[in-house]
């Protein structure tokens, strides 16, 4: 399995002891848990729009081996908490000091005492058997982690025209957990479900060297390095509320090229460059600008403008979705992952180190 990192401090029991395993220990638990226990944990900031319908989706699961849900929050202040409270048992309200999802993760893990841990999202609704066809899975391939397509659904017309635009590789590229139709494996997946001892075994997630909200896919860049495997099944049904304007989308993307970039400066790889297209784009962009001449200088951008425009009017072929609105966002999600690449190789030039806490907007 190769050499294990340091295990993250959320992760040593009061004893003192490392809570890690072993590979012999870990295959004794699959063979002998054909119905394991299943531990939700809920990391939450601010989630007052949808924490509540959230719950209600998880607490409607079928599968009936689910003990506990750590909802475990970063210092809410609108409600959220309130609502948590308010559920009972199993959900649990947990103090996330950390803020950031990682560092929620890491401290539910060492709360969680189920066999399997379901990571969830309080952007997300989720089918009634998803937490059943996430164990099913797992049992049936023998994978360290499983989970479904990323299926966005907007709920305002700019989300809407999101949710198209993440909807087709004019979008995001050909990341197989926004469309694959049949079960196949994977560099990653939409959220994620794993033994237990697999995410303690890893060292528990990243909250202090990459950048936040680059913890899944580093995660999954250190399981599939040491010879884990993941897989993704269609049939693990979510729905998720992607960014419902222009500002939080600009947002979001920037920060997901600055953190591939960090996970690119920790592991010195990545599983696919398709990043590195939108960095392209801008580089080219600038180049351009810098030494073309003439019509020439805006070449670059106005290829791309013309490719956005065409993806936009295939997108508008939804009538919930308006192409003006579908040409804003494909816009916006590629110069934005482009400038947070460029930020973050910045970061990487100048020994700055990345930013593990969100700074005012998540």
């Amino acid at each position: 399995m190769g050499l294990r990192p340091q295990t993250h401090p959320a992760l040593i029991g009061s004893d003192g002891m490392n809570m890690t395993t072993t590979d012999s220990k870990v295959e004794t638990e699959r063979a002998f848990t054909p119905h394991p226990t299943v531990s939700i944990i809920l990391p939450t900031h601010t989630e007052l729009a949808y924490i509540r319908d959230c719950l209600d989706s998880i607490l409607g699961q079928d599968y009936d081996q689910i003990i506990e849900v750590l909802v475990v929050d970063g210092g809410s202040t609108d409600g959220t908490r309130e609502v948590v409270a308010e559920a009972g048992p199993p959900v649990r309200l947990v103090d996330n000091p950390r803020v950031t999802a990682a560092g929620a993760m890491n401290i539910g893990l060492a709360e969680a005492t189920g066999d399997v841990v379901v990571r969830m999202d309080a952007h997300a609704l989720y089918a009634p058997d998803y937490v059943r066809r996430c164990v099913e899975v797992l049992l049936e391939t023998g994978a360290d982690n499983v989970g479904g397509l990323m299926r966005p659904l907007g709920v305002t017309s700019f989300g809407r025209a999101v949710a198209a635009a993440t909807s087709t590789p004019l979008g995001v590229g050909p990341g197989a957990f926004h469309y694959a139709d049949i079960r196949r494996d994977v560099d990653t997946v939409f959220l994620g479900c794993y033994w237990r001892s697999t995410l303690v075994d890893l060292g528990g997630y990243d909250d202090e060297s990459i950048q936040w909200a680059a913890e899944d896919h580093e995660l999954n860049l250190r399981l599939t390095g040491r010879g884990g495997r993941i897989v993704l099944d269609p049939s693990i049904r979510s729905i998720y509320f992607p960014r419902s304007t222009p500002g939080g989308l600009a947002r979001q993307y920037r920060n997901y090229g600055i953190g591939k970039m960090s996970t690119l400066w920790k592991h010195r790889r990545l599983p696919t460059w398709r990043p590195l297209a939108p960095a392209a784009l801008v580089l080219g962009s600038i180049l351009g600008l810098a030494v073309g001449k003439g019509p020439t200088r805006l070449a670059v951008p106005a290829a791309h403008a013309t490719y956005c425009g065409w993806a936009a009017l295939r997108a508008g072929r939804d009538p919930g979705v308006a192409p003006h609105r579908a040409f804003a966002a494909f816009e916006i999600m590629h110069w934005s992952y482009g400038f947070g690449v460029i930020s973050g190789l910045w970061t990487i030039v100048t020994g700055q180190g990345f930013t593990s806490r969100p700074r005012g907007h998540r």
